[in-house]
């Protein structure tokens, strides 16, 4: 470091550092067994890799190893820590590996024949004794549909229409469940990493994730921040004092809380190389590095640029509790994370914080540098923003918008202010109890809690896809024609009926000791309507109960769950075959509603309002 400069470029940089986190940076795909060492730093291993090794080592270990899940899910990284420990402790717990099958959605015919060969222990017609340690293989949902497709085409291959079987039940995927032998069941273990939650509680994946974000953590993904110590413009550094801000215990749990509702929001988990590239867009907070990349500029100039020209509105802007969350791209988990302001909740707390923003300036930045203290400390740069607020420096950071919001996130950040949403308690006790093994008909809270549950969804279905005449529900007996002047609708209770019924978790249910491993918790519901199955997920859950509110779904949303309304026709066609069912006629001109029962063998309409 020279007297020129403002820190000592022989350290690392740790602004390149958060770079490196982003899902577009080389270091967001792990490859094969040749992991960076920027990725170990990422991608430690965790509870699920020891459970994994410990379960590889009992005396009734399964002898294949299935890791699946979608891109990004952390299948490379899992694997890389199984063969690591394997390569540590000459264990004799793995054997065979395919750790590459997991970066193609199909395989092309080599890679289709080393399968075929990696699977052939396991075939219909194999030995019912596996002698050989377990065998490992990495593979998403649909190499390992199409390999199964394309089995018949290889000359010589193995039988393994068991295996796909047991495969396919154990991801949940269509299929015909032939029977499987009891050894072959036994044998084989699916670790699907979809069904990992990663967002939400303490000690979720993101938790941890934001915690190794702290500068000062030498274990963490920037290793001590060393070039910190040596920086004199780290009071202008805002992507440092932002990781501060979210690994610190309130910024995680506020920031991990809104991931949690987001993965609800949207019905899936959330993947671990999404959530690095959400903490690095977060502690960036809009900083550009465009031309550093594209030059091989050290990244930490882009800091010393802004110190150079004293930009205090900019350092603001930067803040955890401004930019990122204030300008995210649409689409973007940060963006969804952003939703969750609490600053736009009909809140007094909140109301009053945006309000009176303002006319206390010294009062604006006491609070702020509060809000924005770490566990233990106030990063240099936060204390320089929180400054120029409470000078009246920075007044409105040249928006439209109040500086209100700003403290209002701040406040989000240090636990002032709960996130907006959240999962309906009435969803929330429904998962649950399916998870239990409870069903509807049991005389418990749990089956109390399915059948209000039940019931809500009754309700949502009967004003989307049928028609409420007082307490009675109408549903379609036939498929629209165009043109004509009536439709023929039939009345059926579909919980009292049983029409609509729960079924076991299918995940639970169907991959018992997978989902166990990985810490399952169910976001959707399982329902049987007719012989259909079909799942009910947050989404669905909320607009049928806005349905239900007398909110009128989109057609949009409406073609979304294409498969549901498929099945209440069904239903309704079904019913409508009982000639003592009820019976409603509508005109389509002018609305008219006749109600249609039999009587002695007759029929007798009604009209009804």
């Amino acid at each position: 470091m020279t007297a020129t400069e403002p820190f000592d470029t022989s350290l690392p940089s740790p602004i390149g550092r958060l770079a490196q986190l982003r899902a577009r940076a080389v270091e967001a795909v792990v490859r094969d067994d040749r992991p960076t060492d920027v990725q170990r730093l990422m991608a430690p291993a965790g509870s699920l890799d020891e459970a994994l090794w410990e379960a590889l080592g009992v005396a009734d270990a399964p002898k294949l190893l299935v890791l699946t899940g979608s891109a990004g899910t952390g299948k490379s990284a899992t694997i890389n820590h199984l063969l690591q420990r394997e390569r540590e402790t000459s264990a004799g717990r793995i054997g065979v590996h395919l750790a590459d099958a997991t970066h193609a959605d199909a395989p092309d015919q080599g890679q289709a024949q080393r399968l075929a060969d990696f699977f052939a222990p396991f075939a219909d017609d194999a030995p019912t004794t596996v002698a050989e340690p377990c065998r490992l293989v990495a593979m998403n949902t649909g190499m390992a549909l199409r390999f199964f497709h394309d089995l018949h085409d290889l000359d010589g291959a193995p039988p393994l229409s068991k295996l796909e079987a047991l495969l396919r039940r154990r991801l949940g995927l269509p299929g015909d469940f032939v029977p499987v032998q009891s050894w072959l069941d036994a044998a084989v273990l699916v670790v699907n990493l979809d069904h990992r939650p990663t967002a939400g509680e303490p000690g979720d994946l993101f938790d941890d994730l934001l915690r190794r974000l702290d500068p000062s953590l030498r274990e963490g993904v920037l290793e001590g921040a060393p070039r910190c110590a040596t920086c004199t413009v780290r009071d202008w550094c805002w992507p440092m004092a932002n990781a501060v801000t979210l690994s610190s215990e309130r910024g995680r749990a506020a920031i991990n809380a809104a991931a949690g509702d987001v993965a609800l929001a949207r019905g899936r988990q959330l993947a671990p190389r999404a959530l690095w590239d959400a903490a690095a867009e977060l502690a960036l907070s809009g900083l550009s590095l465009d031309r550093h990349d594209s030059d091989g500029r050290d990244p930490c100039y882009a800091i010393a640029d802004v110190a150079r020209a004293k930009d205090e509105t900019a350092l603001l802007r930067g803040l955890a509790c401004n930019g990122a969350l204030e300008s995210a791209r649409p689409g973007t988990l940060v963006a969804d994370i952003a939703m969750r302001d609490p600053g736009y909740a009909p809140s007094l707390v909140a109301h009053e914080l945006i309000a009176d923003a303002g006319l206390d300036p010294e009062l604006d930045g006491r609070r702020c540098a509060e809000w924005l203290t770490g566990d233990t400390t106030l990063h240099p740069a936060a204390s320089r923003g929180a400054q120029a607020m409470a000078d009246g420096r920075v007044a409105n950071l040249g928006q439209s918008r109040p500086l209100g919001r700003v403290l209002a996130r701040a406040a989000w950040l240090a636990g002032e202010l709960r996130g907006r949403s959240g999962l309906p308690p009435e969803f929330a006790r429904a998962l649950q109890a399916q998870k239990s093994g409870a069903t509807e008909n049991d005389v418990t809270d749990d089956g109390e809690a399915l059948d209000g549950a039940l019931s809500a969804i009754e309700e949502g279905l009967a004003e989307v896809f049928g028609l409420t005449s007082g307490p009675e529900h109408y549903y379609p007996t036939a498929t629209p024609v165009p043109g004509s002047d009536a439709e023929l609708l039939v009345e059926a209770k579909l919980v009292q009926n049983g029409l609509i019924t729960t079924q076991p978790d299918p995940v639970a249910s169907g991959n018992p000791a997978g989902s166990a491993l990985v810490g399952y918790r169910p976001m959707t519901l399982a329902l049987k309507a007719g012989k259909r199955s079909i799942t009910v997920d947050y989404p669905l859950w909320r607009l049928l109960r806005q349905a239900a509110e007398g909110v009128a779904p989109t057609s949009v949303e409406l073609e979304r769950f294409l498969a549901l309304r498929q099945a209440i026709r069904e239903l309704g066609i079904k019913t409508a075959a009982d000639p003592r069912q009820t019976l409603l006629v509508r005109e389509r001109g002018t609305g008219r509603r006749f109600r249609i029962v039999t009587r002695n063998a007759a029929l007798r309409a009604t009209e009804v309002l």
